[in-house]
């Protein structure tokens, strides 16, 4: 787009942005304050010459502006804030997907960290809870968006600019959240007893390890069920990111055609600094340089976070909108942030980055539909080779590569799988939740077993007391354990259950019970047993295993 184009652009978003603007000078109404703000941030910002103010007005122009050309993809409708400030830095560019701008958003901030503007970032995420708060209305509302406009001025968030080199554009051209790794990257040599190392991994293949946390016992138990759902895992190295990213991450529901996109998202959004970028860099690249799976995983043995437990940043999902501003609120302190999904609190930020992926691919799938092509119809011809005196592919001509290889990775999976959600055997417990695609569950119970059967009859022992309670038959958005002290059915509060398992604790000795298992529940929100292991994630069970641990030491 020439410079012409653009300028005629940012005039006409301006326009459409101000139209629904009113005549409310002096009202203190927080949606007339917004809308005076915004048109005054649009005035005195420009692309390229923004403050962090003028970068959110911009990008709330963005979103408005996308809305009435009827040009807004489905996960605007999930950007919160923060998501809106970073969009206003980058506009009038747009990201190919919600995967690329999240993964972009987030190495951003991390490069703000430090500096003034960092400091910025976080007041205006204060703000953003603050106003939540003040007004009763969730963050990612967009009526609280208008107003938080009116609010950014007097933090003073209207007064530095961003220097050109923090602006995305430049600041993110060469960074592996955008890029992925280097093809120049030197990868480690394998170790000397490589082929033995390798020959074990294989035979270990047989059962899962649930109390393993390593990426090398993670990614052998993906590709055992890659390999159960007909995937060529020893030829195809192409498998093995999905593959380890699938067992560590994915919920049944979440269908194998998705796996090789939110793989490639979760790997290069980590940061640069965590230990297991070296792991992922080589399954990154081995596709894309045709690496055998043998040399693959002789590499892999060469770095020690492969045989090392997981890193915890490695154990959530973030590649989607609306998922930083409550990270970074945590980091301050914050309690909870309260969105249109629910009230996010710390131990839910998982959970929250499950729905928001598997919602947002639901939706995806909606859209558009996915065409056939296999691996083999990559042109591997066009390959240079420096050393035979090939003259070098350009940077341009290495990029077409790499995505078309990418692409193959993904597509080979479709093929295989198409419509077939990650594979998971079904257990023979007495209860288990079933995933949907969307991220919706449903709990099964086999009354086939004294413990299905058992917890049959306290549910219909809860549903008598609901009966018994409100008069009546419970509805389809009745809690079934509700307040007892409510006159019309109300959900229990997280407050209600943490005080509960606190007292359990105090009492858990007395009962036979591991106190620090109940401290570990309260932790992370859930708990893991051998009944229920089934319905969670590898990341889950490590998360879960980890709290449990740490509070043992800790003799609680």
């Amino acid at each position: 787009m020439g410079k012409a184009s653009r300028k005629k652009q940012e005039r006409r978003a301006r326009k459409a942005v101000c139209a629904a603007s009113v005549d409310v000078t002096g009202s203190e109404n927080p949606r007339a304050l917004g809308e005076e703000a915004l048109e005054r941030l649009l005035r005195s910002n420009a692309p390229g010459k923004l403050s962090l103010a003028g970068a959110y007005a911009f990008g709330y122009g963005a979103l408005g502006y996308a809305q009435h050309e009827g040009t807004d993809p489905y996960w605007h409708q999930e950007v919160d804030p923060l998501d809106v400030l970073f969009l206003g830095t980058v506009w009038p560019k747009w990201f190919r997907d919600e995967l690329e701008f999240a993964n972009a958003r987030d190495a951003w901030l991390r490069l703000l960290r430090g500096t003034v503007h960092g400091k910025g970032v976080k007041r205006f995420v204060r703000e953003a809870v603050s106003a939540s708060a003040e007004l009763g209305i969730p963050v990612d509302d967009g009526e609280l968006m208008l107003a938080l406009t009116g609010r950014l001025e007097g933090a003073g968030l209207d007064q530095r600019r961003l220097p050109r080199r923090l602006l995305p554009e430049v600041a993110l051209q060469d960074c592996r959240a955008a890029c992925g790794p280097s093809l120049d990257l030197r990868l480690s040599d394998p170790p000397e007893d490589a082929k033995e190392r390798i020959r074990r991994f294989w035979e270990n293949a047989e059962e899962e390890s649930w109390a393993d946390d390593t990426p090398q016992t993670v990614l052998r138990d993906g590709l055992r069920r890659f390999q159960e759902a007909g995937l060529p895992v020893e030829e195809n190295s192409g498998l093995l990111l999905p593959a380890l990213y699938a067992m560590l991450m994915t919920k049944p529901g979440e269908l194998l055609e998705d796996m090789a996109e939110h793989a490639r998202a979760w790997a290069v959004a980590l940061d640069e600094a965590s230990t297991l970028v070296p792991v992922l860099d080589i399954l990154l690249l081995a596709p894309e340089l045709e690496m055998p799976v043998a040399d693959a995983l002789g590499h892999l043995f060469a770095v020690p976070a492969f045989t090392e437990p997981f890193p915890s940043d490695a154990l959530l999902w973030t590649s989607s909108p609306g998922l930083a501003l409550p990270r970074l609120a945590f980091e301050l302190g914050i309690p909870e942030v309260t969105t249109r999904e629910e009230t996010v609190t710390p131990d839910l930020l998982d959970w929250v980055g499950m729905h928001a992926r598997m919602r947002m691919a639901a939706a995806a799938r909606g859209g558009a539909a996915d065409p056939d092509l296999d691996l083999d119809q990559t042109d591997s011809a066009d390959s240079a080779d420096s050393r035979d005196g090939t003259p070098k592919e350009s940077d341009e001509r290495w990029a077409q590569r790499r995505e078309a290889v990418r692409e193959a990775v993904q597509r080979k999976v479709r093929k295989k799988s198409r419509g077939t959600a990650a594979t998971r055997r079904r257990s023979d417990r007495p209860v288990e939740r079933i995933w949907n695609a969307d991220g919706s569950s449903a709990l099964w119970i086999s009354a086939d077993t004294p413990q299905g059967r058992e917890l049959m009859e306290g549910l219909e022992g809860q549903l008598e007391a609901f009966r018994e309670k409100f008069g009546r038959e419970p509805g389809p958005g009745d809690p079934l354990f509700f307040d007892p002290e409510a006159d019309e059915p109300t959900r229990l509060t997280k407050e209600y259950f943490d005080d509960m398992l606190l007292r359990m604790a105090e009492r858990a000795k007395e009962m036979g019970v591991d106190p620090a298992f109940l401290h570990a529940w309260r932790e992370v929100g859930y708990v893991v047993t051998e009944d229920t292991r089934s319905g969670f994630t590898a990341a889950e069970v490590i998360a879960f295993n980890r709290a449990l641990a740490r509070h043992r030491e800790a003799g609680e």
